[in-house]
């Protein structure tokens, strides 16, 4: 147990940990965009077209 605290003290650790936790929203966020797709589509659709049609 002592190496596992002694890991996560140095920077090496934290910077690990960093990492992890930066997947592990990206994943969520993932898993939320393709939980909620149709509703996710149905919002940004508009919003592309408007962007894409702006010098008409």
């Amino acid at each position: 147990m002592s190496r596992l605290l002694q890991f996560h003290r140095d920077d090496r650790g934290l910077e690990a940990l960093q990492v992890v936790m930066i997947i592990a929203i990206a994943a969520l966020v993932l898993a939320l965009v393709k939980l909620f797709w149709s509703d996710v589509k149905n919002w940004v659709t508009p919003l592309v077209a408007n962007i894409v049609d702006w010098k008409n």
